[in-house]
Order: C-alpha cells, then sequence, then structure tokens
C-alpha cells in the first residue's frame, strides 16, 4: 500500500471517530438558532392603550372601611390572648388599614419570596425567588433560586408592550425562545395560579381588605387572632379565617395569614381549599406565599425592571 492511500485511510478512520460529535452537534446548533430566530428582540416598543396593572395607590382602602376604622380612638395592637367574633373582625381591618398606609409610602422593596400551589389537583414543590417590586408605575422582577434556577421574569406597566418577559434557566435558556406574552397568557399562568400583576404585597394586602370587609357583617364568617411561633422560635401574629360553607364569592374554605410583629405587615398567607364531596381529613392546601428578608427601604431605578440589564440574562446568547 503507498503512502497516498495509507493518508487517505488514516483521514478517513479520523473522521470516523469524530461522526458521534458531529451527530450530537447538528441538532444543538439547529435548535439553538431556532431559538434565536423565535425569540423576540429586548426592543421596548413602550405600552400604548389600557394597561393591565392592577395596583393603584398601591392599596386603596374602601371608604367603609375608612369610616370604620376611624371611629377606633387608640392606634391598633395585636391582642395578647385569643380574640374572635366581631371584636377580632374590626380589629383586623384597623390593622390592615394600617398596614395599607405603611405600604402606601413604601416606593420599591425587595424580598425572598417563596410559593407554594396546587395546580390541576396537584401541589408543585416550593418555590424560592429574589423579587423586586415597584409600586408606581407597577413592576415586578423574579429570579429563581429553585426548582428552576436562573430562570427570570419581569413586568413593567407601561413597557413592552404591557407583557411579562422571561426566560428559562440552566441549559434551557439556550434552547427555548425567550416569551413575551400577556400576563394572563396561558403560557405565562403554566406554572402559576395568578398573572404577575398580582403579585405584592399590595396586592395581598388589597385582597386581604376585601374579603375581610365582606367577612364583617357574615355571621358564617369567624375570624381568630392570635399568636404562634415560626421554626427559629420567633413570635408571630396570625389570623385564621374559616367559611362552613362553600359560596361562590369565598375562594377558599380557610386562609391563615401571618403578620410581621413590628410593621403589622402581612407577609405569609396559607389558603386552602372547600372539601371534595365524600372527602375526609385535613383541608387540602391551595396556595402558599410567603415574603422573607424583607427591605422595605430599598432603592430600585428603572434598570431593575428592564429585561436589558446587563446584570440579567434575558439577553439571546
Amino acid at each position: 500500500m503507498n503512502a497516498s492511500v495509507i493518508r487517505v485511510v488514516a483521514r478517513v478512520g479520523g473522521l470516523r471517530r469524530w461522526w458521534w460529535l458531529v451527530v450530537l452537534t447538528v441538532p444543538f446548533v439547529s435548535v439553538a438558532a431556532a431559538s434565536w430566530w423565535f425569540t423576540e428582540p429586548l426592543t421596548d416598543h413602550g405600552a400604548p392603550g389600557k394597561s393591565t396593572t392592577s395596583v393603584g395607590a398601591p392599596v386603596d382602602v374602601p371608604p367603609e372601611v375608612k369610616a370604620l376604622v376611624a371611629e377606633e380612638k387608640t392606634p391598633p395592637t395585636w391582642p395578647e390572648t385569643k380574640l374572635a367574633g366581631r371584636t377580632a373582625k374590626v380589629l383586623l381591618l384597623d390593622i390592615l388599614a394600617g398596614a395599607a398606609e405603611r405600604l402606601n409610602r413604601v416606593d420599591a422593596y425587595t424580598a425572598i419570596f417563596r410559593k407554594q400551589e396546587r395546580l390541576n389537583g396537584r401541589l408543585g414543590p416550593e418555590q424560592t425567588l429574589e423579587m423586586k417590586v415597584r409600586h408606581k408605575p407597577f413592576a415586578v422582577y423574579f429570579k429563581f433560586r429553585s426548582p428552576q434556577e436562573g430562570k427570570e421574569v419581569v413586568y413593567a406597566e407601561g413597557h413592552h408592550d404591557n407583557k411579562l418577559i422571561a426566560h428559562a434557566g440552566g441549559v434551557a435558556r439556550f434552547l427555548v425562545p425567550r416569551l413575551a406574552v400577556a400576563p394572563d397568557h396561558p403560557l405565562a399562568l403554566a406554572d402559576a395560579r395568578h398573572p404577575i400583576t398580582e403579585a405584592g404585597l399590595a396586592n395581598m394586602t388589597a385582597r386581604l381588605i376585601h374579603f375581610r370587609t365582606l367577612d364583617l357583617d357574615d355571621p358564617d364568617a369567624d375570624t381568630v387572632l392570635d399568636r404562634t411561633t415560626d421554626a427559629k422560635g420567633r413570635t408571630l401574629f396570625r389570623s385564621v379565617h374559616t367559611h362552613p360553607n362553600p359560596n361562590p364569592d369565598r375562594p377558599f374554605a380557610r386562609i391563615e395569614v401571618l403578620y410581621d410583629p413590628e410593621t403589622l405587615i402581612p407577609t405569609e398567607i396559607r389558603s386552602y381549599d372547600w372539601p371534595e364531596p365524600g372527602q375526609s381529613g385535613d383541608l387540602l392546601l391551595a396556595e402558599r406565599y410567603t415574603y422573607e428578608n424583607l427591605d422595605l427601604d430599598a432603592s430600585l431605578s428603572a434598570l431593575d425592571f428592564d429585561p436589558a440589564n446587563p446584570a440579567y440574562e434575558f439577553h439571546r446568547y
């Protein structure tokens, strides 16, 4: 066999040794190229027209609640012992109105946000996220710590056609197109019970005020105020709300809320579904939302809610 033939055989053998790398690389490159093609650019076109945000001042206390708490002569304090009945309902509305006033003075804040939700009958794992919130104009930024580490979501009222922008975490960030969809779009709600426009302490406080106002003159609605301790032994204030019979105006059978003892701002809510016919035992957890490491004096700028922020990973590659 002459030298030229030997060189050809050696070259073919070398190619055979690398064929598997070509086979693995071509699909990856093809998917990445398709992701690049379908990913929307980060160009901000603004958001003409009606906003989708649900946050106003940020918390609008109903006039009837304002009139009710105006009758109280002393600042509200959490009871030392268990308190129930209408007295507990009135006191709690007074406390919530104060929390709303406190939040209305906050421009922006950061927190570690934990949530766990039941979707399609199945309770999902706890999710831990870094959270930034601005009240006016309303904006939210999430970065997932677990279980989808690295995933980011941002929404800023008046920007990107009032769409949320999101990208996957890990290797999937390079393979799955970046999303730009309305907050109530099915893709945005694929793993969430509520749109991002309902996120945050102000929205949670507003909802509590709404439903606790309904409870006020409802003899079947039971409210109990007491105290509890967390895993570290710290004292927390708690309100428990129960309803004996399913009601279209009541999304849950039982709600438990924890309050920061210094600010009286609600920082955790657990809601339990109505029991199914024939169901026995404990009520099933529907959703749980917890705010930790709360910084109500955070200094945030527009860049904190801009997906083009170089500190974020919304860019293509």
